[in-house]
């Protein structure tokens, strides 16, 4: 069975970050009981790279100023394979916006290359046609 009542948002595209460098995204997570959010690392470019810090925090508006922590950081996360780190979210208890965090280290050898993809379900109103099952009109659906 197809899972129509969901939707599926990039939050980032594969990206390659720098030391000391930050990628945020902020995702609307209004109508849906439950986020999953799946970050893919690459594995780290150096042996003795330390890994980055990685943020979930929780608002009920878009003020940056208002966000808070819903669970601690992953501080040095380690990158020696590649790695996907997963955030299973019930946004029952949450605030209405999500917002994702990493942060390079700060040593010249801590490049971070990742990916960021939210998975909204048990969506209040089910979308009603495959444009409405992602997070965009440049991502696209096939349904088998």
């Amino acid at each position: 069975m197809v899972a129509s009542n969901a939707k599926i948002v990039q939050l980032w595209a594969p990206t390659a970050q720098t030391n000391s460098a930050t990628t945020t995204a902020r995702l609307d997570c209004v109508g849906a009981d439950y986020v999953t959010i799946v970050l893919n690392c690459a594995i780290e470019l150096n042996t003795n790279a330390v890994g980055p810090t990685l943020s979930l925090l929780s608002c009920d508006n878009t003020t940056v100023t208002n966000i808070a922590t819903i669970v601690a950081d992953r501080s040095a996360e380690d990158l020696v394979a590649a790695k996907d780190v997963v955030y299973h979210v019930d946004m029952r208890s949450q605030k209405r916006y999500l917002r994702l965090t990493l942060t390079s280290a700060t040593a010249t050898n801590d490049n971070v290359t990742s990916a960021a993809v939210a998975i909204l379900t048990r969506l209040d109103e089910a979308p009603s046609s495959t444009s409405e099952m992602v997070g965009s009109t440049n991502d696209a659906v096939v349904v088998v």
